[in-house]
């Protein structure tokens, strides 16, 4: 069990790292973008006294293009969950699995620690990236997070494909090396934080599809 808390605290120390390589590349971005974007204003002006309304648009449509890059990157304000957040997709895209996230702010996180909060989201993703992989009917992950009841609490819901028969018969090797490698111990883990804090958690198998939704109370963040 030390050893699993260990890996957590490391794990979170590597994604407060990786959120401000994340900050310094998203400020390099936006730097880039802010100076195209007056190039192609000059550019805009110019076509408009043209009156070239197609190419007006698709400098825009461009524009809009590239922004929205540097957005997708921005999936919450929580620093370790969004670099979290982002690694795993990054990882999924890599082995071929499509993962989306449906994130709503305001998060009121100030009552759990980044530790649990790492190991618990890195725990569920990880299992579903695994199943979602190992799955013969692959779909896609879809996580989401917000507040409910007036703030007093968060709801974590994921949903992904799952294959009774793919995941009895599978071996130690199996898929690339980092998947499934403590996917027990993910889920002891992930069970383990949610009685700490109260919690809820249910989870079911139905139709290739697993199901699992966690509530957590809120104590402090609804009150301000």
């Amino acid at each position: 069990m030390e050893n699993a808390k260990s890996a957590s605290r490391d794990e979170c120390a590597r994604m407060r790292e990786k959120y401000y390589q994340d900050l310094d590349e998203l400020h390099e971005e936006y730097d880039t973008f802010l100076h195209d974007m007056k190039h192609t204003m000059r550019a805009i002006a110019a076509l408009a006294r043209e009156g070239e309304v197609e190419e007006i648009i698709s400098l825009i449509d461009k524009l809009d293009m590239s922004l929205g890059r540097i957005e997708e990157r921005i999936i919450c304000s929580h620093k370790v969950l969004n670099a979290l957040f982002n690694e795993r997709k990054a990882y999924a895209e890599e082995i071929g699995v499509t993962l989306e996230y449906d994130v709503s702010e305001p998060l009121y996180l100030q009552d759990f620690d980044d530790v649990d909060l790492c190991s618990l989201v890195g725990n569920i993703l990880d299992n579903a990236i695994e199943a979602e992989y190992r799955s013969t009917q692959r779909e896609r992950i879809l996580f989401c997070m917000k507040m409910a009841k007036e703030g007093r609490h968060i709801i974590i819901q994921m949903e992904n494909s799952y294959e009774e028969a793919v995941e009895n018969n599978r071996t130690k090797t199996d898929g690339p090396e980092r998947i499934g490698a403590k996917h027990g111990i993910g889920m002891r883990s992930v069970r383990k934080i949610v009685r700490k804090y109260g919690g809820m958690m249910e989870d079911r198998k139905s139709d290739g599809k697993f199901w699992i939704k966690i509530l957590l109370p809120v104590q402090s963040g609804w009150k301000s």
